[in-house]
């Protein structure tokens, strides 16, 4: 009889044992990963005033003291993110002083750190407001309402900020940003019903600084797409012997002289054809390129015969790169005659430099 009350006694407790909270089970598991114990060496102090609030939360659950229990778990998951935030700032900054030292392919990817940097540290100081508020207010439902709208406002802010409303759509942004301000303030001075009003105009004001700034952000990473992409085929072509390059509006121009095995020779030279050779390669690597070639002579000779003559090298050249695989339809070959010198036709490495082939490589509208 004695052992079924002990085992019945044992079973109540048991059951008695309060759930710890998501937040709690979550913190303990990547405090205890190896990144957590790095994190504390990096961030000892924002770490310590999480596992002191864990501590508190274990308190409070064993005391079965359920609003602590909650309180305390919440406060430690805050402290922690904060730390996590922080360091995200700290690589943020890092890899922006990095990149900066990178050549102007890698624009792009300051551009993101940049913005990864000032979303994390927007988010810490709104995180630090919160935090110094939950340990000012008790728990109510209008506390808990008006806390409510306002995470629902950084959130909104947060993903306003991810599409650069800040600099696309700075009234709006700055409006939700005072707003929060505002309803953050009005929850520290127990202005709960305040509080949430704002918060709501915050959120409001955020989701149309997003609306107003998607397009403009969409419209400028497209552009810094576009010239990381034309960056990349400008290195390309560096790469190639023979040739000469230069970045032009709409793309890369590559420049090919003495192409040709005689003065009035239509036919690319055999010790020319490895040149070209590895233009065909690039271009079929750059396939969302259009190429148009474009045959020039120097000024000998009659005018008429000339642009004869460069038709007729520009389609030899375009019929050469066809040959080695690239797409036919990607390519325009024009003939230009002797219009449009670079040089002094009256010298013979003028006429030299006059006798070129240009390849524009430009991004296709297909």
């Amino acid at each position: 009889m004695k052992r079924l009350w002990l085992i019945a006694a044992i079973t109540l407790v048991s059951c008695s044992r309060l759930p710890k909270p998501a937040e709690m089970q979550q913190f303990e598991s990547e405090r205890k990963a190896r990144d957590g114990e790095e994190l504390k060496l990096e961030l000892p102090e924002l770490v310590g005033h999480a596992d002191a609030e864990y501590a508190k939360a274990v308190e409070a659950h064993d005391d079965k003291e359920k609003e602590l229990l909650e309180h305390h778990a919440h406060l430690a998951a805050l402290w922690w993110q904060s730390a996590q935030l922080r360091r995200d700032t700290r690589e943020a900054t890092e890899s922006e002083k990095a990149v900066a030292k990178e050549t102007a392919q890698l624009e792009s990817e300051l551009t993101e750190a940049k913005k990864r940097q000032k979303l994390a540290k927007a988010t810490l100081d709104r995180m630090a407001q919160i935090i110094a508020l939950e340990g000012k207010v008790t728990d109510s439902q209008e506390v808990n309402v008006a806390r409510g709208a306002i995470n629902e406002a950084l959130a909104a802010l947060k993903e306003a900020q991810a599409v650069d409303a800040d600099t696309h759509a700075a009234a709006n942004f700055a409006a939700a940003e005072a707003k929060l301000k505002a309803a953050t303030d009005a929850l520290g001075r127990g202005k709960t019903k305040d509080a949430q009003s704002f918060a709501i105009e915050a959120k409001a004001a955020a989701e149309s600084a997003k609306r107003e700034a998607e397009p403009k952000f969409t419209s400028t990473e497209a552009d810094q797409a576009k010239m990381a992409r034309a960056k990349a085929l400008f290195d390309a072509v560096g790469q190639i012997s023979g040739v000469s390059r230069s970045m032009v509006e709409g793309g890369v121009q590559v420049t090919v002289v003495e192409a040709f095995s005689a003065s009035g020779g239509v036919d690319i030279q055999p010790m020319m054809e490895a040149t070209f050779n590895k233009l065909a390669e690039t271009a079929k690597t750059f396939s969302d390129y259009a190429l148009v070639v474009e045959a020039h002579t120097d000024s000998k000779g009659n005018k008429s015969k000339n642009l004869q003559l460069s038709e007729s090298r520009a389609k030899s050249v375009a019929a050469f790169l066809a040959a080695q695989g690239v797409a036919p339809d990607r390519m325009t070959a024009l003939g230009k005659g002797s219009g449009e010198p670079v040089a002094d036709n009256k010298t013979k490495d003028g006429r030299a430099k006059n006798r070129r082939i240009e390849i524009l490589f430009v991004l296709s509208s297909k």
